[in-house]
């Protein structure tokens, strides 16, 4: 039976772990896009380039985010780097999420005339100016909407974290499900914030993409 008092006492702990599960979703965002954003341009060059980045990408595509965060929780310290958990998860999430980003971008740069990069080049525009005043913001306005999405994904994906013993929000939830053998409520409550926090996401997304469409 669904127990709103057990609810109210299982909360606040799960509220201090999701500072948790914000701070590596956070750092693994930021490292994330601008990762993928460098495979993504790339990839554009072709060659070597583009094989390896394309295998990094088929890699990310097909090996669990579980399986990444034992390989580096447990591989590292055998290659003599010393990461926390913490550093372990926010590393792995980073990797996982610049693959996704690195297609999103990739995309996104297709849809980009070419005619586009000739006519920067035509006024005498430098390869940096190019990027900068012509490129990168019709690339991160198409791909907004995709980013948002991987952005709620990913603190979906710290779920996973837990097993190497960071103490995130699942973890803890995990934690009072051991101590009061009531799984129902405490999933229950999980799914809730990760909702809320997901939905918020979504609709800050949504928000910044209209402004950032008035703008231009």
């Amino acid at each position: 039976m669904f127990d709103v008092r057990f609810i109210e006492r299982v909360l606040p702990a799960l509220l201090d772990g999701l500072w948790i599960t914000l701070a590596i979703a956070f750092l693994a965002f930021a490292i994330a896009v601008p990762w993928g954003l460098c495979a993504a341009i790339l990839h554009r060059r072709g060659g070597l380039a583009a094989a390896l980045t394309g295998g990094y990408v088929q890699l990310v595509r097909n090996t669990p985010v579980l399986i990444q965060l034992y390989l580096v929780y447990y591989g590292l310290p055998m290659a003599g780097i010393m990461l926390s958990a913490f550093a372990c998860g926010v590393l792995v999430l980073a990797f996982q999420t610049g693959g996704y980003a690195a297609e999103i971008f990739r995309g996104s740069l297709a849809s980009i005339s070419v005619r586009q990069f000739e006519a920067a080049s035509a006024l005498g525009m430098a390869p940096f100016a190019r990027w900068r005043h012509v490129i990168l913001p019709q690339l991160f306005l198409r791909s907004l909407p995709a980013l948002t999405n991987q952005a709620a994904t990913i603190i979906k994906d710290t779920a996973q974290v837990g097993v190497i013993a960071v103490m995130d929000m699942n973890k803890v939830g995990q934690i009072w499900l051991e101590k009061s053998g009531n799984p129902f409520d405490v999933f229950i409550a999980l799914a809730a914030v990760y909702l809320v926090v997901t939905t918020v996401v979504g609709l800050a997304g949504r928000l910044i993409e209209r402004r950032l469409s008035f703008v231009q």
